[in-house]
């Protein structure tokens, strides 16, 4: 049954969300209410449709297919196959952060499984890729060194009884997770010997990033073997995503984003001597750190992620500049909002006003507008 759920106020102010369509808003504000106590939720067009937009007779079921894969590609929200049945699930991926559940129920729904390598990512993403042991990072590719790379901890051993649900389970270490096996939840954790030389693993993990921008080490070809399970929830994120944003990118199905033309300001172009994400970071920071808590391994790893996806470096470094000038966060989410502001102003720039103090109504007006726009194209062609 739905439960009293809670919005908080940050909620309005927030840059991701801010880039998308209202009513994809307000299904993400319904998927609270829709989700049980571990944030679980099926995930189809039609029952999203029944519950959330029951009186909408505007939208249809392909409208809201279409507000589903907003969330989904975003990463708000992780569709995944579970159960017995092959149900089309869903998890609200920061749900417990966001909700304080009183006197929780344990869920119905049947959680993802850790076995897929799609869903420890997706757990690393919700705890900020930040060992929920030792409170150090962890990579986010794999490296040599085993100890230091991501597995998903039981809060609760599944042999004592826990299970897979969001709330039993945690990024951690692997060195991290062994160490940690046959200790009660009350004991104090000492961080293992295995965790020597993290920081060289971590500087590993960025330089792969970089220099792999295809994401091979991602790959379960690569990485791990596929299993069944991998291969029906990439086929479910695939459906509700038809390969758009990144993946897409990577497949060779999406198009990359148009290069714009270039501002006042130099971009940061690539030369022999260095990287051209090394010297993007280096010019951002020189310019923008005082005063602000930017990290370089951060903003450099976001700059490579996103010149990796075809991003135009000129559009990156507006991009960069736009947050700069803010004192924003250099993330994903503010990038894809500072995008959005530099393609507005764009759009704005090379729109033609109609004449003002029309009192022409219906379809005189239209015509007599685009009469007006006709001649003034015509002076333009003249004049040329």
């Amino acid at each position: 049954m739905p439960r009293i759920r809670t919005v908080k106020p940050e909620f309005w102010e927030d840059e991701l969300l801010g880039v998308m369509p209202r009513d994809a808003r307000l299904l993400f504000i319904a998927t609270f209410n829709m989700a049980d106590d571990e944030g679980i939720l099926r995930w189809t067009p039609a029952y999203i449709k029944a519950q959330a937009f029951m009186y909408d007779d505007d939208l249809t079921i392909k409208d809201v297919d279409q507000l589903m894969r907003c969330l989904t590609d975003t990463g708000l929200v992780f569709p995944y196959i579970g159960g017995a049945a092959r149900q089309q699930m869903a998890v609200v991926v920061n749900f417990r952060k966001h909700q304080r559940i009183n006197r929780p129920q344990k869920s119905k729904l049947p959680p993802p499984s850790t076995g897929a390598w799609q869903v420890r990512e997706m757990y690393a993403r919700r705890d900020g890729w930040t060992c929920q042991l030792c409170g150090g990072e962890i990579p986010q590719r794999i490296v040599s060194n085993e100890d230091h790379n991501l597995v998903v901890d039981h809060i609760r051993p599944v042999a004592a009884g826990g299970t897979d649900h969001p709330s039993n389970v945690r990024a951690a270490h692997q060195t991290c997770a062994r160490s940690r096996r046959g200790s009660s939840e009350d004991e104090e954790f000492f961080p293992p010997a295995g965790l020597a030389g993290l920081e060289d693993s971590l500087n590993e993990s960025v330089n792969r990033s970089v220099n792999d921008p295809l994401n091979k080490y991602d790959s379960p070809s690569n990485s791990e073997p596929s299993t069944g399970t991998d291969s029906e929830l990439s086929s479910l994120n695939h459906s509700l995503t038809e390969g758009k944003g990144r993946e897409g990118n990577r497949e060779g199905k999406g198009n990359p984003p148009t290069p714009r033309q270039s501002s006042d300001s130099p971009a940061v172009v690539q030369t022999g001597e260095r990287a051209i994400e090394d010297r993007m970071a280096d010019a951002f920071l020189e310019r923008y750190a005082r005063g602000n808590a930017y990290s370089k391994r951060h903003v450099r790893k976001v700059v490579a992620d996103t010149l990796a996806n075809g991003t135009d470096s000129n559009e990156l470094w507006r991009a960069l500049e736009r947050l700069g000038s803010l004192s924003k966060p250099v993330s994903p989410g503010t990038l894809q909002f500072a995008f959005s502001e530099i393609r507005q102003a764009q759009s704005a720039s090379n729109v033609i006003q109609l004449p003002s103090g029309q009192t022409l109504s219906g379809t005189d007006a239209k015509v007599a507008g685009w009469a007006a726009v006709a001649a003034q194209l015509a002076e333009q062609g003249d004049s040329a």
